[in-house]
């Protein structure tokens, strides 16, 4: 009778630790933001510049010997940004039937895990690299960006923490950056560490002045460039109108890169454009196959 006793005050102490176990978990949560409703897409810098790109933004794959874009091969790849706080749009963007492609931020609580999945289902997956946009304050910041203050050094010991954050990733894209992108020398320390990683780079755009896809030519490293973002407006008609202005560049240079971010009203329009893309005869990609 005293065993069942103890057994019954056992069973008592560990139900408190494991309910005090989660509580805490949850406060912990709550302080560091990472509860969903917290997270605003906005913190990112976006800009609506969708200005036609240069001839050398077209693949190599997409030129004839004479120069030519071939009229068979149109290709478009879409990036999903900012994943990593929430499975509930890598799980719905699994469902859609194209390759699309997942740029996830470090250290959040999904990160790892949609990394994972990514890339067990064949996705391209990103380091979403966080880089310092313009005015920036150094405030609420959950995740340490690049800054124009670090050398080269600290640059590397930065970028490898996050690429080890990320398992089974083929490139980068910027976060942010209207700031750090806009100067060469850190983007040249970026592009010599993903060259020794043989890590390609896509230039996100967040300001017009970049200078992240001609410095990542000049140091060997494959690239490519956003042509347009899907949704600076968080609306389902603009995204669509969006993917149209996708596929018209798709038609005129043979590819196109559009860049997304895990809204529902996003995840809904590319997946009802989907079927509409590939009637007009235009390939959906991994990012991958559009850098060079």
């Amino acid at each position: 009778m005293e065993k069942y006793g103890l057994k019954i005050l056992w069973g008592v102490v560990a139900t408190i630790i494991i309910a005090l176990s989660i509580s805490l978990g949850i406060v912990w949560s709550k302080k560091n933001g990472y509860e969903r409703t917290e997270f605003k897409y906005g913190v990112y810098d976006r800009i609506d510049d969708n200005s036609p790109l240069d001839s050398d933004n077209k693949t190599d794959e997409a030129l004839s010997s004479k120069g030519d874009l071939k009229s068979d091969v149109k290709r478009i790849a879409i990036i999903i940004d900012d994943l990593g706080w929430d499975k509930g749009p890598a799980d719905d963007l699994f469902n859609i039937d194209a390759p699309i492609s997942f740029s996830i931020l470090p250290n959040l609580p999904f990160s790892k895990i949609i990394a994972d999945e990514a890339g067990l289902k064949n996705r391209d997956v990103l380091l979403h690299l966080p880089m310092e946009p313009q005015g920036y304050s150094n405030k609420d910041e959950k995740i340490k960006p690049l800054t124009v203050e670090m050398g080269r050094s600290d640059m590397e010991i930065l970028i490898k923490d996050y690429i080890s954050a990320i398992p089974h990733i083929a490139g980068v894209n910027n976060h942010m950056g209207s700031k750090l992108t806009e100067i060469e020398e850190p983007m040249k320390y970026v592009m010599e560490i993903l060259k020794d990683k043989n890590l390609f780079f896509v230039d996100s755009r967040t300001t017009p002045k970049s200078l992240a896809y001609q410095v990542a030519k000049v140091y060997g490293v494959k690239t490519a460039r956003r042509n347009v973002f899907l949704d600076n407006r968080e609306d389902e008609e603009y995204i669509r109108g969006q993917i149209e202005e996708l596929i018209h560049i798709a038609y005129r240079d043979g590819s196109a890169i559009g860049i997304g971010h895990p809204h529902p009203q996003t995840i809904s329009a590319i997946h009802k454009m989907i079927p509409l893309i590939k009637e007009r005869g235009i390939e959906i990609v991994p990012v991958s196959e559009l850098v060079n």
